[in-house]
């Protein structure tokens, strides 16, 4: 099952940018809010939950429930373009590897393009999809400095 083997490429990722980004965000600038350990790993814990959340709710019923099949394929198409903004562009941009270019890239991106494209893109509706990327990366957009700040507060930075 190709989304099986998308989940496990969303948790490396996730867990590339766990070891290496905090560091590298001291020094982003404009493509990452400086951020600790701590508050961090909070946030991407929370957004891998989802990622796992929807995956298997999409396994179970999500063949027979629209909005359930749009969003899990939201989630799959914005890590998709996650891979390349800003993870990419940063790279590109700041002339030094961003912590989550290469799981992106070479695992999220082709593997995320086959599922959503190969497995579902003869019967999906285009619009949809987008109003399911959208939506979905609306709602982790926003929900990640409210994140930051309840992982400052909820864990002691030592």
């Amino acid at each position: 099952m190709f989304e099986i083997l998308f989940l496990m490429s969303f948790t490396l990722h996730n867990l590339e940018e766990a070891i290496w980004l905090p560091k590298w965000s001291k020094s982003a600038g404009k493509y990452h809010p400086q951020v600790t350990n701590n508050e961090f790993h909070f946030a991407l814990f929370i957004i891998t939950i989802f990622g796992y959340i929807v995956t298997s709710l999409f396994l179970s019923v999500g063949h027979f429930n629209e909005i359930l099949k749009y969003i899990y394929l939201g989630f799959i198409l914005m890590m998709c373009l996650n891979a390349l903004f800003p993870h990419f562009l940063a790279t590109i941009t700041l002339k030094r590897y961003a912590p989550g270019t290469l799981t992106g890239l070479f695992l999220n991106l082709p593997i995320g393009l086959f599922v959503v494209v190969g497995i579902y893109g003869r019967d999906l509706e285009f619009f949809k999809l987008i109003v399911g990327g959208i939506i979905v990366t609306g709602v982790i957009w926003i929900s990640l400095p409210p994140l930051f700040k309840l992982g400052k507060k909820l864990i002691d930075e030592y």
